[in-house]
């Protein structure tokens, strides 16, 4: 399991999380609830080891993962609502670019291969600046292929459907179906009611900001 323990988080002078407790399924999915403005985005990130904790910890395995976060990236991949491409590069150089920094060595098959999971390689040599907004996440979660290679336990995902056509939605839920019989972990935030039919965890921070004031 996944736990969050005592997480406290702070931005600036804003208070974000205290005390925050809860546990995720490892492996299973797991979806972070909340209205706007309620630290979904902040809790993944945090999770993902990109934001300090204040005070608390994460514990995967009963160990904490702040200390250990060379380990814990390259048990993860973060997808966030922004894509993280860069304009200047193709579709293909940007995956490339990616796995570099993962620190990933693949052939250039394997990432044909992985575009073709999304139905992007008749898009691989067109620049990110010249795609559409659905091109762009499809071109970002290409990535989650790579989790059968290396042997990658976590999805982090922040609004991963936003902009999908439903040809490509289709696809995407394929990839969680396939990756939690693979005892794969998801955890995200999503507004979209019908991108899984599978068993999940809720983290509803609302209501545990609520239960906290109580």
């Amino acid at each position: 399991m996944l736990q969050l323990d005592s997480v406290s988080i702070n931005r600036g002078n804003s208070v974000i999380f205290s005390n925050l407790k809860a546990t995720l399924n490892t492996p299973g999915l797991n979806l972070i609830r909340g209205k706007n403005g309620s630290g979904k985005t902040t809790l993944l990130r945090t999770i993902a080891g990109f934001i300090p904790i204040e005070s608390g910890k994460v514990i995967y395995n009963r160990k904490d993962i702040t200390f250990r976060k060379n380990e814990w990236v390259k048990k993860i991949i973060y997808v966030d609502s922004h894509n993280g491409l860069s304009e200047d590069l193709t579709v293909f150089e940007n995956l490339e670019a990616w796995l570099n920094m993962k620190g990933w060595s693949t052939s250039k098959q394997k990432v044909t291969e992985a575009l073709k999971s999304l139905d992007m390689d008749k898009y691989s040599n067109i620049y990110i600046s010249k795609c559409s907004e659905g091109l762009k996440k499809r071109a970002a979660l290409v990535r989650l292929y790579f989790s059968y290679i290396f042997e990658v336990k976590f999805w982090l995902l922040d609004e991963p459907s936003n902009g999908l056509d439903q040809a490509s939605i289709l696809l995407f839920k394929k990839m969680i179906t396939n990756f939690l019989q693979q005892n794969g972990t998801i955890i995200l935030t999503t507004h979209d009611k019908n991108l899984f039919n599978e068993k999940h965890n809720v983290i509803n921070l609302d209501l545990l900001k609520e239960l906290r004031a109580k």
